[in-house]
């Protein structure tokens, strides 16, 4: 595999006939050091790596029609600095959804805290080994696949980080965002719960007659022909008629298989926690739950820091607990 230099401020990674499967991923490198650019290229050889010496020159080629699969950039450049581009790519609706990761010597506590607050999705400092990359893309490209997995035989439900249904490439719709809530709280249970443990866990105060069965109707709805709700014998039940793929449930999962200590299994459950649970909602069930899950995620972190070894990879991992802990 070799480069291509252009005159729009890039290089473009030319791949061989036998790097066809491997180019279907394209990974996209903004930093104004050319000795990193050439770095990254090597060590993601298995990738279609896009190179970018200026983050216009970046913003350049998604205008005219390059989408990524992930984009890492250094946070200082001149003109326009890392966090700058990532606010302006969030801009583009064809790539908000795109990963984010920044790769810096910046390693202040300062500049993480502002990273995670943008919504960066991992932030690599410097010297970074190949190892250490080539697992953090992997981990990042591996969640966003389970995220845009098209298969339409499950229903997708995402609470961490923001709210979104999906059955397959179709995406759900509803009237009220409490719905979702419902939702959640029913999967919670198994399908089925009380009446009155429904309205005592989703209120935080009194609720009329007819919230819960307006709720419920709105839910039938937002299903369509995936699944059922309904109120009877003072319980609110619901059907799904398709699998569910929850990402609470995979956070879990993923936090079990991280138990014995092991580092790519502790970054792997770190990178499926996509943010706070159901925010923006209150109510005694959510609270709680929130307070659970958080609590995990910090555990995760702080483990993270005790399984990296002593130099760099561990200043970061400590770096990034704390950042946390700022952020709670």
């Amino acid at each position: 595999m070799g480069t291509m230099p252009n005159h729009d401020g890039h290089t473009a990674v030319v791949a061989s006939a036998v790097d066809t499967e491997a180019t279907r991923t394209v990974v996209a490198v903004v930093d104004d050091d050319a000795a990193v650019l050439t770095l990254v290229e090597r060590i993601l050889a298995g990738y279609e790596v896009r190179a970018f010496d200026r983050p216009q020159a970046a913003l350049r080629a998604f205008a005219d029609g390059v989408k990524p699969d992930l984009i890492l950039a250094d946070v200082q450049m001149p003109v326009m600095d890392g966090f700058e581009l990532h606010a302006e790519v969030r801009r583009i609706a064809s790539l908000r959804g795109v990963p984010f990761m920044y790769l810096t010597a910046m390693d202040d506590r300062e500049s993480l805290r502002r990273g995670m607050v943008q919504g960066a999705d991992d932030y690599l400092t410097k010297p970074f080994s190949a190892d250490e990359l080539r697992e953090a893309v992997a981990v990042r490209l591996a969640r966003q696949a389970s995220l845009n997995d098209p298969l339409a035989s499950e229903l997708l439900v995402t609470s961490l980080g923001g709210l979104a249904l999906a059955a397959g490439e179709a995406r759900l719709t509803w009237e009220a965002r409490k719905v979702v809530m419902l939702l959640v709280y029913l999967l919670e249970h198994g399908g089925r719960a009380p009446v009155a443990a429904v309205r005592r866990d989703l209120w935080s105060g009194p609720s009329a007659d007819n919230h819960l069965h307006v709720l419920v109707s709105r839910l039938r709805k937002t299903l369509a022909d995936h699944g059922r709700a309904g109120v009877a014998d003072e319980h609110v039940w619901l059907v799904i008629d398709l699998p569910v793929r929850w990402d609470v449930r995979s956070f879990e999962a993923a936090a079990e298989r991280a138990s014995d200590g092991d580092r790519s299994a502790l970054e792997a459950a770190i990178a499926s926690y996509a943010g706070e649970f159901l925010a923006g909602f209150d109510g005694p069930w959510v609270e709680t739950r929130r307070a659970e899950l958080e609590g995990r995620y910090l555990d995760l972190l702080e483990a993270a820091v005790d399984a990296a070894p002593d130099g760099p990879e561990r200043h970061r991992a400590q770096a990034r607990f704390e950042a946390f802990l700022d952020l709670a």
